[in-house]
């Protein structure tokens, strides 16, 4: 994660975040200890300016974890008001690396969903949840002005 703040921002404007419930083919569900809080969280961070939200989920997700993924769907947005924070949640599945230590997670771990459920802090399981109840994502349009630049669809699990 580039910004480093975790308190509100000053100038009363949200930040936006962006966070994956990341799959592997087995059905586990990649989780890591962050470091500062310490607590078991989804991986994900904050979105640079520009940055599309799927692709900062894609990229915050290898950073913290090591793990490359590709983001299905987008499960809904999360706002944490004391923290000025609008946070985007998606569903991706792992499509390579290795689980390793970062410079925000002591530790990264594939565990199932039930383990998943126990560890992960409170703020985090009802977006693990709602990512294992969606039948199908939401639509996330791209657009400048009047002009949609692109979009990352809805989809069932299934495609």
């Amino acid at each position: 994660m580039t910004n480093k703040t975790d308190g509100p921002v000053d100038d009363g404007r949200y930040r936006l975040g962006a966070t994956c419930v990341v799959f592997d083919g087995d059905g586990n569900v990649l989780i890591q200890l962050r470091r500062s809080p310490v607590r078991w969280e989804l991986p994900g961070g904050l979105v640079e300016p520009g940055e599309h939200l799927h692709d900062a989920a894609a990229r915050e997700a290898e950073e913290e974890t090591g793990v490359s993924v590709r983001v299905r769907h987008l499960v809904g947005v999360y706002q944490h008001p004391s923290k000025s924070i609008l946070a985007a949640v998606f569903v991706a599945v792992a499509t390579g690396g290795v689980p390793r230590p970062s410079a925000e997670a002591s530790e990264v771990r594939w565990v199932g969903v039930g383990t998943a459920r126990e560890l992960l802090h409170p703020l985090y399981r009802p977006r693990l949840e709602d990512a294992l109840n969606r039948t199908a994502g939401v639509p996330l349009w791209i657009h400048e002005g009047q002009h949609v630049i692109g979009s990352l669809p809805a989809r069932t699990e299934g495609t």
